[in-house]
């Protein structure tokens, strides 16, 4: 069946479902049975909206979670609903046929949906929904690509380091093979450009102030403690913001309270990770050590993202032998603090699993100069190619099999003091042994 989706709701918003006297939406419980006369029209439109991207129709992406039997709960309550609006239940009913359009089209090749997850200056990692047509996606800031990410199950994970900078426009871009097919922007909180100084000065300092009380636990400063999610680049970012205030006074203010943040986070125990090579073949666990406040990790491997698992000081283990496969693979350790935030990443090198191969020349015939046209013997292990090297030059390698020597000489060796030995190597054309050969004539 061929699909096409046009968006029916072009912008859906939750004041247009539901009203402007309704409260933000809460988890349904869909698995009730809906009795008419008390299904209310806010439970109803909680559960239409539950069924979108971020409970949101203008999203046009829908959840993971939605599937035909949310969808079927959500018209349900819908329908039980009396007194409502016409106008509110035809945009109600418009975003359930939004919600069915997009499910017939998941799972084809056609479904380009993509959405991205809010982020922060601090984030680390972008996260978001794609659609079975969308088959990679990449993070742009200032429309310059800086990383690339997979897509496992619906979901992406994009590792971001350092890319997100103050006032920087970040997109997630998503591809069917080399075509772009989707670009969602990415809101950034806490990612205002600084303005120049005196260019508005009354809005110089609520950024500034926004920002430095951001820093701190319930953005109070007297709490003297710092808000979970602060960290060196938010306190950099606030001090950004207080370099271009111009008034003296609120500006040395700003300057004190940013001060009190930069020494909590210092006296913060100092965070330092470790992490020793995994050995294809060899290793089941990525290892390492840590110190400081670390709570859990999370190991990222070609962008997608496993689960957070707990750590007790100083040991990192994390089982890694079904998602490590190739030496080419991009590992990343991700350790967290207690309220989740990144504390910092660490690459793993990945190492080609060693083999250990042994092999011997166990016998070398003589070789009679004008009567033989081989040297010949026999070797044993793992020897998968031999030569013959004379008088210091050595000869093509060939390949050996059934434990037996036969190299062609007749046209090299020539005279009983010439320099001859036969070398044996292994598949990886390390030398295993080498024999000298006897000559006569």
């Amino acid at each position: 069946m061929k699909h096409s989706l046009k968006k029916i709701v072009s912008v859906m918003s939750v004041a247009s479902i539901i009203g402007t006297s309704i409260a933000l939406p809460f988890n349904v419980p869909f698995a009730t049975s809906v009795q008419a006369a008390s299904v209310s029209e806010k439970t109803a439109t909680d559960a239409i909206l539950a069924l979108f991207a971020n409970n949101n129709p203008s999203t046009n992406v829908l959840k993971t979670t939605t599937n035909q039997q949310t969808i079927d709960a959500a018209q349900q309550l819908l329908d039980a609903v009396t007194g409502m609006l016409d106008t509110v239940r035809a945009n109600a009913q418009a975003a359930i046929t939004q919600a069915r359009a997009l499910l017939d089209l998941r799972n084809t090749p056609l479904d380009y949906s993509l959405f991205a997850n809010d982020a922060d200056i601090t984030s680390s990692v972008i996260t978001g929904i794609a659609g079975t047509g969308i088959t990679r996606v990449s993070l742009l800031v200032d429309g310059v690509v800086k990383a690339t990410g997979t897509i496992v199950n619906g979901t992406y994970s994009i590792l971001v380091g350092n890319s997100i900078t103050p006032g920087s426009q970040v997109e997630v871009v998503g591809y069917n093979g080399t075509n772009e097919v989707a670009r969602k922007t990415v809101k950034v909180s806490n990612n205002a450009a600084p303005l120049a100084p005196g260019e508005n000065e009354a809005l110089a300092k609520t950024m500034a102030a926004n920002a430095v009380m951001a820093l701190f636990q319930n953005n109070n400063p007297t709490t003297n403690i710092l808000n979970s999610a602060t960290t060196q680049k938010t306190i950099d970012y606030a001090q950004s913001l207080i370099n271009v205030v111009q008034t003296a006074s609120v500006k040395a203010s700003l300057q004190q309270e940013l001060d009190r943040a930069q020494s909590l986070l210092n006296a913060l125990p100092t965070f330092n990770m470790s992490v020793v090579a995994f050995k294809l073949g060899t290793d089941s666990y990525v290892t390492g050590q840590f110190s400081g406040n670390v709570a859990k990790i999370s190991l990222t491997v070609n962008g997608a993202s496993g689960v957070k698992i707990p750590v007790t000081a100083p040991t990192i283990k994390y089982y890694a032998k079904t998602v490590i496969l190739k030496d080419t693979d991009d590992v990343t350790l991700i350790a967290y603090d207690a309220a989740g935030n990144v504390l910092g990443t660490k690459k793993v090198t990945v190492k080609k699993q060693e083999v250990t191969t042994n092999g011997a020349i166990t016998t070398l015939a003589p070789f009679v100069i004008g009567k033989e046209n081989y040297v010949t013997g026999q070797f044993s292990g793992d020897v998968a190619k031999i030569s013959l090297t004379v008088n210091g030059v050595e000869g093509v390698k060939i390949p050996a099999s059934a434990s037996t020597i036969k190299y062609y000489a007749k046209t090299v060796l020539l005279n009983t003091t010439d320099n001859a030995h036969i070398t044996a190597y292994d598949i990886n054309g390390n030398v295993l042994d080498t024999k000298v050969v006897s000559l006569s004539r």
